[in-house]
């Protein structure tokens, strides 16, 4: 599957942002391109997206060289101009957008993880990741969001409507672009409400799978389990009951061990 060649268009979301979109029938990677495209100056809402990834973190899927794996893989470039201090729950939004789609497309459940993991029926299937560059302490270069979804007939099987099972039919571009326009329907309402994000924040906690769960988490050189108790909801902030009842509050997503499956 050759890589290099795009298809670019613009479309309007229902926020009534335009969008350039940028669409690869296969690509190595999302980000490494929005990156590129960051540092040269490409405007706010570009848009990369492909169906056919060689390799996600996200997703932590391992590939031998020259295959790739099927689902939705997309990097949106953001200009914003909202402050530093105002975009801690990006990545909270950005999964409540990601997961307000996908369920338009399965029957089966979805769940949140922390920060932004997606959970289809207990399996865990991808996310969404943030990285930005800041020009001052009170304001952004760029902000970059990173979402991928893998669509395997594990994790959706053919029970599910017949538009997700035409993912897996050799002719699927048009399914996946129209999972992808979803998406930044949903993703880019909710960007609007950064500000105020109350109401999508009432849809995280709704979504959000891994309450009363044990995880581990990591303590200096140690990898320790808690219980989780809940997110905060001013902070974002994932909250451990730890060993003796004690209420531990985790900042940073690599102080945490994602489970890949949760019962």
């Amino acid at each position: 599957m050759a890589e290099g060649d795009f298809k670019l268009s613009t479309f309007r979301t229902s926020d009534g942002s335009n969008i350039k979109f940028e669409y690869h029938r296969a690509l190595s990677s999302t980000v490494q391109l929005a990156r590129k495209y960051a540092n040269e100056g490409y405007d706010d809402r570009y848009v990369i997206f492909t169906d056919a990834q060689s390799a996600s973190p996200i997703t932590a899927t391992k590939l031998p060289d020259g295959e790739y794996e099927r689902g939705v893989f997309m990097s949106i470039l953001l200009r914003p101009t909202f402050f530093p201090s105002q975009a801690s729950m990006l990545g909270h939004l950005s999964a409540v957008g990601l997961i307000t789609a996908l369920e338009e497309h399965t029957t089966l459940p979805l769940g949140l993880g922390w920060v932004s993991d997606i959970y289809c029926d207990g399996l865990r299937i991808g996310g969404c990741a943030v990285e930005g560059k800041l020009n001052s302490f009170s304001s952004y270069e760029y902000l970059i969001v990173t979402m991928a979804v893998k669509l395997t007939k594990e994790s959706f099987p053919p029970r599910l409507s017949d538009m997700i099972r035409k993912v897996f039919e050799s002719d699927n571009a048009p399914i996946s672009m129209l999972i992808a326009q979803n998406v930044l329907n949903k993703f880019f309402a909710a960007y609007t409400s950064i500000r105020s994000p109350g109401k999508y924040m009432d849809a995280y906690y709704r979504k959000f799978a891994l309450r009363d769960k044990k995880i581990k988490y990591i303590d200096g050189d140690k990898k320790r389990t808690g219980r989780v108790v809940d997110v905060d909801r001013t902070s974002g902030m994932l909250l451990l009951e730890v060993k003796g009842g004690q209420t531990r509050e985790i900042r940073s997503p690599s102080s945490v061990i994602m489970p890949k499956k949760i019962k």
